[in-house]
């Protein structure tokens, strides 16, 4: 994985909307901040593009910034779009679809 943009030893200021430009036909991750404790990830995704199943071995939460998706986990699928958020627990069983161009924020915790 690329280099993480910030090292959280300052304050520092980021737009997460020109930090992930959609790319065609691609989806595309940077990172934004990677701790022994916390990473942070800026996801873009064009419409059509999808992430198969996987897990994270971490609680994680997923913001969507713009766009709309379909995400599966918990057994079930759902559409969310601009401003949506979930959280999932450790090793949750995961996939996902873009049903538009979108761009999203992964965060997974790596404590506690």
């Amino acid at each position: 994985m690329a280099q993480a943009l910030h090292d959280a030893t300052t304050t520092q200021y980021e737009s997460l909307l020109d930090t992930a430009p959609i790319v065609p036909g691609a989806t595309v991750s940077k990172p934004l901040i990677n701790l022994p404790s916390l990473k942070v990830i800026v996801f873009s995704m064009d419409a059509g593009q999808s992430i198969s199943e996987h897990r994270a071995p971490y609680v994680a939460t997923v913001h969507i910034l713009d766009g709309r998706l379909r995400f599966g986990a918990g057994g079930r699928s759902r559409e969310i779009g601009a401003n949506g958020w979930l959280v999932m627990p450790p090793d949750e069983p995961h996939d996902l679809d873009a049903l538009e161009p979108t761009r999203f924020l992964l965060t997974l915790v790596k404590g506690g």
